[in-house]
């Protein structure tokens, strides 16, 4: 008695029938370009790739909250409505480059940081164990910024909806 042919099941797909995923660099790159809200929508794009809607779309509505969150502390502190020694007597605001580039390195540490924690180890496989590839850092670079401007583009329309931008006259983005 001849038994049908089974196929042969092995433990993981084949590396070329693996989605690509964006990896940690990738990651951190789209953010220190693009802002953190350019690393959760990568974060959200890796869940996305396996098939993980629900995940992927928590992803997204935290970051979304979270750079609210971070658009308004910053905005409270430096902004031209806060109480800052920065702002002028003529409310212009002055840019401080070392803040910005500390705030932004801190956004990437912070993205890394919550990469390593909900992907971390997945990644880890999926390079090590699974032979997948990832996408290039050009790519998430320029995924990540193109996320940012839509998704900053929603997050400033959300907070004036809710009244929580600061008003500004072109008077006062003239001077």
């Amino acid at each position: 008695m001849n038994e049908p042919d089974q196929p042969e099941h092995h433990g993981s797909p084949k590396p070329e029938d693996l989605p690509r995923l964006y990896s940690l660099n990738g990651i951190g790159f789209a953010t220190f370009f693009g802002s953190m809200l350019a690393g959760f929508f990568l974060l959200a794009a890796n869940y996305h790739a396996l098939g993980m809607k629900r995940p992927a779309a928590f992803v997204i509505g935290a970051g979304i909250t979270i750079f609210c969150t971070y658009f308004m502390i910053v905005m409270a502190t430096v902004g031209p409505g806060s109480l800052s020694p920065a702002v002028g007597p003529g409310d212009a605001l002055p840019i401080n480059m070392t803040q910005a580039i500390l705030s932004n390195i801190g956004q990437v540490m912070f993205l890394l940081l919550i990469t390593h924690l909900l992907q971390g180890g997945m990644l880890k496989t999926f390079k090590e164990e699974m032979k997948g590839d990832y996408h290039t850092a050009a790519r998430s670079i320029f995924v990540g910024f193109l996320a940012y401007l839509a998704l900053a583009s929603l997050c400033l329309i959300l907070l004036s909806m809710l009244g929580l931008m600061p008003d500004a006259s072109p008077n006062d983005l003239a001077t």
